[in-house]
């Protein structure tokens, strides 16, 4: 995951940025350290997968 100015982040799969607000966080279920952030966008072309889990609130990772 990229966090840009603290309150941004680059989205994972179209390398636009965002604010924190706009992005949410895929995770792997089986694999803590898989994390791509997608836009709304993207997660709609993406979806969440079968072993995968969303979380859309990701602001606490902010400044």
């Amino acid at each position: 995951m990229k966090i840009v100015d603290g309150d941004k982040a680059e989205c994972d799969r179209c390398e636009s940025t965002f604010p924190l607000e706009a992005v949410s966080l895929l995770e792997k279920d089986t694999n803590r350290d898989y994390e791509r952030v997608l836009c709304a966008e993207c997660l709609g072309v993406v979806g969440v997968p079968k072993g995968y889990s969303l979380r859309r609130d990701i602001t606490h990772l902010g400044r």
